[in-house]
């Protein structure tokens, strides 16, 4: 499966009282993680949201806190494609520390794909899909498939 990686470095807006990344930040990176996956394979989330008028609100995100990551460390962001269907998008994410490669924090988070205008769920748009269909392997897609 495609894994993307993305960096950041942690700056001192990011950290709470206890001088750790604020717990809710690590949704941030995974956004970060997620809009840079989709830039590196060629579909822009800016270009879904003005040519095809779809967007991907969050359905639902879970996050799995291992280690803080601290001021100035440098996060890198793993994304990759867990699952889709029709009309949604599951990613997989991973948090790691460059300077110790520990694991900081695992996640996943699944849109939706809405119309721009009315809010309403509709279907991926097929330039998505083809992004799909080109970077998940097929072994991957068949067992997909066979879960519905």
């Amino acid at each position: 499966m495609p894994e993307h990686q993305a960096t950041y470095r942690i700056l001192y807006r990011d950290i709470d009282s206890m001088g750790v990344l604020y717990y809710g930040r690590y949704l941030a990176l995974f956004e970060m993680g997620r809009v840079e996956w989709l830039r590196t394979e060629g579909c822009r989330y800016r270009d879904l949201e003005q040519e095809q008028q779809i967007i991907l609100p969050v359905r639902h995100a879970e996050c799995d806190y291992r280690t803080p990551l601290k001021y100035d460390d440098i996060a890198l962001i793993h994304t990759w494609i867990e699952a889709w269907t029709g009309t949604t998008l599951k990613f997989s994410h991973r948090i790691e520390c460059a300077e110790t490669g520990r694991i900081c924090a695992l996640g996943t988070v699944e849109l939706a794909c809405v119309a721009k205008s009315s809010h309403r769920p509709t279907r991926l748009p097929e330039i998505l899909n083809e992004v799909l269909m080109r970077v998940v392997p097929q072994k991957r897609l068949r067992k997909r498939l066979k879960q519905k």
